[in-house]
């Protein structure tokens, strides 16, 4: 492909390039000017302004990906399946383009509600640990960075544009809602990762692995902790353990915003009490 640039050998990680270097601190800083840019924005609470900003990442996620997929394709000569984009960190480009353009109610509010918790949870926990965002090529690179701190933004600015975890109250129906959003799309994934394991995978001549959510029962996940436990324990016990972990992610995301949110309402109130 014409834009198939690749790095220099020494700057991945996987030949002792740095992980954390120029370009990991280059993107951060990128998703810094993103928030100071777009989170006074949110705190303004215009629902149609949110729809747009977030349809807007949406859209541009959702070219990037058909951008990457038709790039493996070309070079692989053949469907890269082990990119299929049902991933945890992939289903928010899916909701992001979805949930703007549906009509406000419970629906709309748990995928909002999704992207805000398990979201952020799996931009953050990828962001502390992007081992898996260096490739070969420039462009894919560059791919996995904006996608990741993307979902970290969305995520941010839905928590403020819509007053999530604003108080202990609301706990239970913020997070059960974007709870059962999760569960859908592991549900899926595991019917995906079935489905390929007993079917599809010996009609479909590949060496390629089929892994969504990475927790197919047929393939080790490749996922740092999780990856470590799958081989020692029963398929449902490890299954078990990735969904909790993952809720439980979610859960902290959303007492971390509910902890801030106490901090500025405190200081405003100072500040306002010394005017």
């Amino acid at each position: 492909m014409i834009t198939a640039w690749k790095w220099d050998p020494s700057f991945l990680p996987k030949n002792g390039g740095q992980m954390y270097g120029w370009f990991f601190f280059l993107w951060i800083g990128i998703m810094v000017i993103e928030g100071v840019l777009l989170l006074p924005v949110a705190a303004k609470r215009n629902k149609k302004t949110t729809d747009r900003v977030v349809l807007i990442y949406g859209l541009i996620m959702l070219a990037a990906e058909i951008y990457k997929q038709i790039f493996f394709t070309i070079e692989k000569g053949e469907y890269p399946w082990n990119l299929f984009p049902w991933q945890f960190c992939s289903v928010p480009m899916f909701a992001a383009v979805i949930a703007p353009l549906l009509k406000d109610g419970r629906v709309k509010d748990a995928i909002y509600r999704f992207l805000s918790f398990f979201g952020l949870i799996a931009g953050i926990m990828t962001l502390i640990i992007p081992e898996g965002f260096y490739w070969d090529y420039v462009t894919i690179t560059c791919h996995s960075f904006f996608w990741h701190t993307s979902i970290v933004i969305i995520g941010l600015y839905l928590i403020i544009a819509n007053g999530y975890a604003g108080s202990v109250k609301s706990f239970l129906s913020e997070w059960l809602g974007s709870a059962a959003v999760y569960g859908v799309t592991v549900g899926v994934a595991l019917i995906l990762d079935t489905v390929w394991g007993l079917a599809l995978r010996n009609v479909i001549k590949t060496e390629l692995t089929f892994n969504m959510f990475y927790i197919s029962p047929f393939y080790n996940s490749t996922l740092p902790v999780f990856r470590d436990v799958q081989p020692h324990v029963p398929y449902p016990v490890f299954l078990l353990f990735y969904v909790t972990a993952f809720c439980a992610g979610a859960a902290a995301v959303w007492f971390c915003a509910f902890g801030i949110r106490k901090i500025f309402g405190k200081l405003k109130r100072q500040k306002r009490a010394s005017a």
